[in-house]
């Protein structure tokens, strides 16, 4: 049950990373610090082995150093490297593939649906509320790609019973 509640926990802070990232384009640093840190508690309350959590810890140092290449490229924010390490030390090697998947798939639906309210802006002026639901997603002030990194956390965290009822 203490580890349901640090799940639980993990997907409070990712929602809050995901509605910071669709206000503002950032992903703060004490709230994902949090996130990571929360699998350290998780870890030595499931009392997880030594070598599993070193398996995690290298997860999460194999997506940091990738993560920092692509941001050295100009290709992905620093935040989005930061949650991606954080949620890869969560997920560990074995899930890696099926979260990288989730996440490219989910991001890319984050994209278009920014390329989309793009479109759709000009029209909704008038409209202060939607107007302003579409600035949030909208492609012109980056994809957040936030969004995508906890949409993936949030389904591994929760418990497969709440998943899958």
């Amino acid at each position: 049950m203490v580890s349901n509640a640090i799940g639980y926990a993990g997907c409070a802070l990712l929602l809050a990373l995901a509605y910071t990232d669709l206000q503002a384009r950032r992903l703060p640093n004490p709230l994902v610090a949090a996130f990571g840190a929360l699998y350290v508690a998780h870890a030595w309350l499931g009392a997880v082995s030594y070598s599993a959590f070193a398996q995690h810890v290298v997860a999460a140092l194999v997506v940091f150093v990738c993560g920092a290449a692509l941001y050295v490229a100009d290709r992905i924010g620093g935040g989005d490297v930061k949650l991606a390490s954080a949620l890869a030390f969560w997920i560990g090697p074995h899930g890696a593939v099926p979260a990288l998947v989730f996440v490219s798939i989910t991001g890319s639906v984050v994209a278009v649906a920014g390329l989309i309210a793009d479109r759709l802006a000009p029209a909704a002026a008038p409209l202060p509320l939607i107007g302003s639901t579409l600035r949030l997603v909208s492609a012109r002030r980056g994809v957040p790609y936030g969004v995508a990194l906890a949409a993936c956390g949030v389904i591994a965290l929760l418990p497969r019973s709440f998943v899958i009822g």
